[in-house]
């Protein structure tokens, strides 16, 4: 008889359903997560279609909710505390746009917000937060709308166990593949290497810029560097990001040598669609930290467990670490790798982002020195 391993023909079967329930989420379908005694039929806000939601509505008779983070309830008013998942009953016939503007995907908040009701400790949060992991995954705004329902309801639907989810939150992201290299000289660090690490299980890429010839038995100088399509390529002057990427490429050349690793966490850990609406709310008046949650989302959604596992891929454990962002630190040691030492990365400001980075440095915690990170 084969082994365990042996039927595991496409590896860990928590993380390929992680996977797959992903990707139907992102193609706006519908999926169940169930803890063996309750399940919750959901789709996405962000992406689900009005054939679907009436579907769901009718299937549901009256009982569908919509399901939104305790972050975006208290931004929407419809909560005055934060706390866990929100469950928010609505009327029947309610438009999906409507919906849409409650969880802070789009549109303007109806102005009367009497008919839609608040339980602030539903019965199925924890499956609603299991939910709101595998929006997050998706770069999904976390907001969901769906209604409890038993397996007999569900058919055609993939389900997913909330253990299922859990497993893949603490070992999914170890899943990283070394998928190609290639010596590519830059303009500031002639001597480099560019090696692509891919998630096995997932969509993103993440690459390590091998500057010199690191020694793995010294300390080396590393910088974290997560992408910013906007500031590193378009030369945006909302961020400094663009001009942290390249005065950390000089400064670990200068060293003599290191590696940038160039994280696939857009925005934060939140993506590129979603910061570009957080960029239209920074616009009406909210800072970089309350613009993320008034989308359902925390301050910071990255974690670090990927950047220690592709440093340890390099055979790299004892750093240097380029920033002012003491969570990047506390992050990294949390994981296994030792922090001796830590380099300022000083960087300039503008009229378009002295705002961002005074919030980054009174809000987020960075060091003095300049509010990068």
């Amino acid at each position: 008889m084969p082994s365990l391993e042996q039927t595991r023909i496409n590896g860990d079967p928590a993380a390929l359903t992680f996977d797959r329930a992903v990707g139907e989420i992102r193609r706006g379908r519908a999926i169940r997560i169930s803890d063996g005694d309750r399940g919750l039929l959901v789709a996405a806000v962000e992406t689900m279609q009005t054939p679907l939601f009436r579907r769901l509505e009718a299937a549901g008779a009256g009982r569908s909710i919509l399901l939104v983070t305790g972050e975006r309830a208290l931004a929407a008013g419809l909560s005055r505390q934060l706390s866990g998942p929100i469950a928010i009953a609505f009327p029947p016939g309610t438009e999906l746009e409507a919906l849409r503007a409650l969880a802070g995907v789009s549109g303007i908040l109806p102005g009367d917000r009497a008919a839609f009701a608040a339980d602030q400790t539903p019965a199925c949060a924890p499956l609603a937060a299991a939910g709101f992991q595998i929006a997050k995954a998706g770069r999904l705004v976390p907001a969901l709308i769906g209604f409890e329902t038993d397996e007999s309801m569900a058919a055609g639907v993939m389900t997913i166990g909330v253990a299922d989810i859990a497993q893949h939150a603490r070992f999914g992201h170890h899943s990283l593949k070394l998928t190609s290299r290639a010596r590519v000289p830059l303009a500031d660090a002639l001597d480099c290497e560019i090696a692509l690490f891919r998630d096995e299980y997932g969509s993103a890429e993440h690459v390590a810029v091998v500057i010199g010839t690191p020694d793995p038995d010294a300390v080396v100088p590393v910088r974290l560097h997560s992408a910013c399509l906007t500031g590193d390529l378009l030369g945006s002057l909302r961020c400094d990001c663009g001009e942290q990427l390249r005065t950390a490429v000089a400064r670990i050349a200068a060293l003599g040598g290191g590696v940038l690793l160039y994280l696939d966490q857009e925005g934060r850990g939140i993506g590129l669609p979603n910061k570009l609406r957080a960029y239209v709310l920074q616009d009406g008046g909210l800072d970089t930290v309350d613009a993320d949650r008034h989308l359902g989302f925390l301050a910071d959604e990255r974690s670090y467990d990927v950047a220690a596992a592709l440093l340890l891929a390099l055979g790299i454990s004892r750093i240097s670490l380029l920033t002012n962002n003491p969570q990047k630190i506390n992050g990294l040691r949390e994981h296994g790798i030792e922090v001796v030492g830590r380099l300022p990365l000083v960087t300039s400001s503008n009229s378009h982002n002295e705002r961002y980075l005074r919030a980054k440095l009174e809000r987020a915690g960075h060091l003095a020195e300049e509010s990068s990170g």
